[in-house]
């Protein structure tokens, strides 16, 4: 299943392979890219929470122990349908800015 890197605006976040296509297909850079997908999962999630399947911590054992208290950054699980959604959204958007 498709894995998005969650969003916390200003901070760095992980590669996935959603990120790497979109900054690729439209020679974007990372942020921008990962900015666009937000934007379109954050409008699919107002439709239907349930476009994120689940939610899991990008470093597992900072559940157990976090002594110095980092974030908890997490994978957003969606499904291939979702993904294809949010690559059909941004290649309208995209399509606009020619």
């Amino acid at each position: 299943m498709p894995e998005i890197y969650d969003n916390d605006p200003g901070r760095t976040f992980g590669n996935y392979d959603l990120l790497n296509d979109i900054t690729t297909q439209y020679d974007i850079d990372r942020t921008q890219a990962h900015e666009l997908i937000h934007a379109m999962l954050n409008g699919l999630v107002q439709d239907d929470p349930n476009v994120i399947l689940d939610r899991q911590p990008v470093h597992p054992g900072r559940l157990v122990s976090n002594p110095n208290d980092l974030d908890i950054r997490h994978w957003l699980i969606v499904s291939d349908d979702t993904e294809q959604t949010i690559r059909d959204a941004i290649a309208a958007v995209m399509a606009h800015q020619d």
